[in-house]
């Protein structure tokens, strides 16, 4: 899908994919709407770069609520966060490559790991001058996806950023040791340089991805299979262990998750992204 402004001057809804050399850097972008009212996001696996369209959108940390900026670089979370957006909010969610906080910023994925900041304090002045010029051409008409990527081609660092560590999601699974000889490294310059990509350890990163595809899978899951079986399925211990995470990464007991899903309930609506959607813009590793 191109990234184009429709008659009415809105974004068109749905996946666009990036140029091909923004490629290296970002998976896609997503624009879609949003119910009002408070939500909990999941932990997120993938940093983005969020911009609001229409409307708002506050976060809580830490028992303080602030408002986002309508441009923010968003890291990877460890846990749930809660947030609360204003009827009518659409957003444009650009979802970036482990390395592509780096590649684009300047910063290593684990430096921006809970945060959503305003990228102009990350920017140099010529980032900063491509930003006053994207703010600049969208607030007359709304935002193209083909301004976000002439945005990110712009401020993109050059090619002393050391190289990112990017690990085929097939081979996530494989132990610690048996990546760092794939990538002809030793372990622990193996560990550093997947802490610095990926914003969290080896270890931490496999116990949440194996409930982000597991969150990933619910819309698409029959009710009727339960969490017993899910967690057999997912390569859990026991379900104990499943409730743990689900908990954890949600904010929820699974019933709760489950109910919250199966009643419609707009605050559930991470959980109800069309997942051939999800999977084309996160890709295999979900959330």
């Amino acid at each position: 899908m191109d990234g184009h402004l429709s008659g009415g001057g809105a974004v068109v809804d749905g996946i666009h994919l990036p140029p091909p050399d923004l490629a290296d850097c970002l998976r896609s972008a997503l624009v879609t709407g949003l119910p009002g009212g408070a939500y909990v996001l999941p932990a997120a696996l993938h940093p983005l770069l969020l911009v609001i369209l229409e409307g708002g959108i506050a976060v809580r940390r830490d028992g303080v609520t602030y408002p986002l900026p309508p441009l923010s670089v968003c890291g990877g979370t460890r846990g749930a966060r809660e947030a609360t957006a204003e009827p009518g909010t659409r957003i444009l969610t650009v979802s970036l490559l482990p390395g592509g906080v780096r590649a684009l910023f300047g910063v290593p994925g684990r430096g921006l790991m809970e945060e959503a900041v305003d990228p102009a304090l990350l920017l140099d002045g010529a980032g900063r001058g491509a930003l006053a010029r994207f703010d600049d051409a969208r607030r007359p008409a709304g935002c193209a996806v083909s301004g976000v990527w002439e945005l990110l081609r712009e401020i993109r660092r050059g090619s002393d950023s050391p190289p990112a560590l990017c690990v085929p999601p097939t081979l996530l699974d494989l132990p610690a040791d048996a990546l760092a000889a794939r990538f002809g490294v030793g372990l622990r310059q193996f560990e550093r340089r997947f802490l610095e990509s990926y914003g969290q350890a080896l270890r931490s990163y496999r116990r949440q991805l194996r409930c982000s595809r597991l969150l990933a899978s619910l819309a698409g899951s029959d009710p009727a299979e339960g969490w017993a079986a899910l967690a057999v399925r997912e390569g859990y211990a026991d379900q104990a262990h499943l409730c743990r995470d689900v908990r954890r990464f949600t904010g929820y007991a699974p019933r709760e998750l489950q109910a919250g899903i199966a009643r419609d309930d707009p605050a559930f609506w991470p959980y109800r992204v069309d997942p051939k959607i999800l999977a084309r813009h996160f890709g295999p590793t979900g959330f």
